[in-house]
């Protein structure tokens, strides 16, 4: 079974948001247990939804990664987070989707065509 994780990160600004994935070299070191980030706003923040292999995995990776991140870059932010069994998944334009994400706002790969 796979699981999806929602962290809803309040006070987060796009800012901090891109140096705590430079910090964790998220797009260059993923663990291999990550199948998916999405990061979106929401209103006061930002929610960032992740697809998992297992909850030990992703609970492993916030204390041993995301939590020291936080604290060394001094982001002491209120984080509601639930993991859930993923239920359904539909991906039909993934490749096409690889290519648009290079262009997002928070891609360390953006790129302007």
């Amino acid at each position: 079974m796979i699981y999806v994780t929602t962290l809803d990160v309040f006070g987060l600004t796009a800012d901090e948001y891109r140096k705590l994935l430079d910090k964790l070299k998220r797009q260059k070191r993923t663990e291999g247990s990550i199948y998916l980030h999405l990061t979106s706003e929401i209103p006061g923040g930002f929610r960032i939804v992740e697809i998992w292999d297992s909850p030990e995995t992703f609970r492993d990776f916030l204390k041993k990664r995301f939590r020291p991140a936080n604290k060394a870059l001094k982001l002491n932010r209120k984080t509601s987070i639930t993991v859930a069994p993923l239920h359904n998944f539909f991906g039909p334009r993934l490749v096409e989707l690889r290519r648009a994400a290079r262009t997002l706002p928070g891609s360390s790969h953006r790129q302007i065509i």
